[in-house]
């Protein structure tokens, strides 16, 4: 059938071009060709292609503001009285983790909101703070009800899963050291413990979130108004 609805097609297409009738093409089979064509005309129409070239960062933008919220947290509960008035330099020596120039400009600027000078070195200073991280890290916790992906035999691609409900929860936690001293003598000591949750859960397609605290985070900057 489908070949002979090419070769009516080729005939609709001849008489079309030459204008010679074929009167002994059965008028079905003539419809059916001149159906063909137009629809073989559309195909070719609206075919084509385009490529995109795509690419992925080693770690997700998701993870980068999870563990920085934690960051913003923790010095959301930044006290030290100790600080004020003075000229302080804080050594970063022992700072080791991810993200570790956001934390940097994280510890800077809540010291100096805390009304203190920041020194170029320690001989220009009153004090001096060192900071450390004793944690820095995201836990996850991912959680399936339904059929997983499953292997099919000879076939190097899986067959998808299906599940009817699933779960993911990331949690950012840090745990932050801010020792205080004055040429090695104690003046002041503080642990900085912090989290943040992001998780989303599914049923089928329809998706909901308890918890998003990279959403509360940006939510928060753009509810901040701009300094005059």
């Amino acid at each position: 059938m489908f070949y002979a609805c090419l070769i009516a097609a080729a005939w609709v297409s001849s008489s079309l071009i030459t204008g010679v009738s074929y009167t002994k093409v059965p008028f079905d089979m003539y419809k059916i060709g001149l159906y063909t064509w137009f629809f073989a005309v559309g195909v070719l129409a609206s075919s084509g292609c385009s490529n995109r070239t795509y690419s992925s960062t080693p770690r997700t933008a998701i993870e980068q503001l999870l563990l920085t919220r934690a960051v913003d947290l923790a010095m959301a509960k930044f006290d030290m009285p100790e600080l004020a008035n003075k000229k302080v330099f804080i050594d970063f020596t022992n700072l080791k983790c991810y993200d570790v120039e956001y934390v940097k400009l994280a510890v800077r600027n809540r010291i100096s909101q805390a009304g203190s000078q920041l020194a170029p070195s320690v001989e220009t200073a009153d004090l001096t703070v060192e900071v450390a991280t004793g944690a820095l890290a995201l836990e996850y916790k991912n959680s399936v009800i339904g059929m997983p992906a499953l292997p099919v035999p000879n076939s190097p691609v899986p067959m998808p899963a299906m599940p009817l409900y699933r779960s993911t929860e990331q949690t950012a936690i840090i745990k932050m050291l801010i020792f205080v001293h004055d040429s090695g003598k104690f003046v002041a000591s503080h642990t900085y413990y912090a989290k943040a949750d992001r998780d989303e859960r599914f049923i089928m397609q329809w998706r909901s979130s308890k918890h998003d605290d990279v959403r509360t985070g940006w939510e928060e900057v753009e509810l901040t108004p701009e300094p005059e």
